[in-house]
This record gives structure tokens, C-alpha cells and sequence, in this order.
């Protein structure tokens, strides 16, 4: 299970949206969509690429393929194969529930199917997801953490 490379997880490629690292977008435009400074972006960034690099977790940063606008960012830190967990971090920036399930959808296949996580920790995950999440096998705790069933 090990074996598995985060830096092999890209693109993704979904009906209305494409799915990449936050090294391969424009900085300007992942500035914006984080509201942040250059900068802080820039560091953001390159802490992305480290943790990928490092197999310790994995971030996209999702366009709409029409308009190619940054609508989501998908950030698994601490992540752990071994233990199959880590914790999951979703913004969503107007986008409609069909969208969002779209995202969760795939989101899902590659949590559960490719790289088969049995805990992820969550804060604050947006309800479709979540809802998604709870009707494909993950059953919510009190404590913030999705178990597979």
C-alpha cells in the first residue's frame, strides 16, 4: 500500500471541471482565490509541493473548465497509508450543490478506491460532501472524523 505516489494524482479531469497542484496554476490567480498576498501564496505553494513531494499528503486546486476560474481547493494533510487516514480540508467558492457533488464524487472514488482511507478527519466539510461521504460507506463520529464501515 505504500507504494502509492501522491505526485502521480493529477490531473483529474471530471465533466465541468479540471483538477490540479496549486504549482501548476497562475499565482495570480491562486492569490486571488485565497485571498491572500503574493507573497504568503507563494510560500502556500511551495509547501504544497514539499508535502506532495514527501507523500504526506496531497492539494488540488480545481478549475471550471469553461471559464478555467479556480473554484475549489482540496487540501489531505497528514496523511498516513499505513494507518489509511488523514484529514480533509474542502473550499468551495460559488459553486452550485450539482457542482459540488460532482467534486465529492470524484473526490470520493479516489479517497475510498485508490488510496483506500478508512479514517479522514474533518472540520467544517460542506454538507453535500459530507452527505456523499455518509451514503457511500463513511459514517460520521462525534468527533469530527469520517470511519469506513
Amino acid at each position: 500500500m505504500t507504494d502509492i505516489k501522491m505526485k502521480s494524482y493529477r490531473p483529474f479531469i471530471t465533466e465541468k471541471f479540471f483538477w490540479d497542484f496549486p504549482t501548476h496554476f497562475n499565482l495570480k490567480e491562486v492569490s486571488e482565490f485565497l485571498d491572500e498576498d503574493i507573497d504568503p501564496t507563494t510560500q502556500y505553494i511551495s509547501n504544497t509541493a514539499k508535502t506532495i513531494m514527501r507523500n504526506d499528503g496531497i492539494y488540488w486546486l480545481i478549475q471550471r473548465k469553461h471559464t478555467s476560474q479556480i473554484v475549489a481547493l482540496i487540501s489531505l494533510s497528514d496523511l498516513d497509508l499505513t494507518k489509511h487516514q488523514a484529514a480533509l480540508m474542502i473550499t468551495f467558492k460559488n459553486l452550485s450543490a450539482d457542482e459540488k457533488l460532482e467534486i465529492s464524487n470524484r473526490l470520493l472514488v479516489f479517497l475510498k478506491d485508490q488510496i483506500s482511507l478508512q479514517t479522514i478527519e474533518i472540520n467544517q466539510l460542506d454538507h453535500i460532501v459530507q452527505e456523499n461521504f455518509t451514503n457511500n460507506g463513511y459514517n460520521i463520529s462525534h468527533n469530527n472524523l469520517l470511519k469506513r464501515s
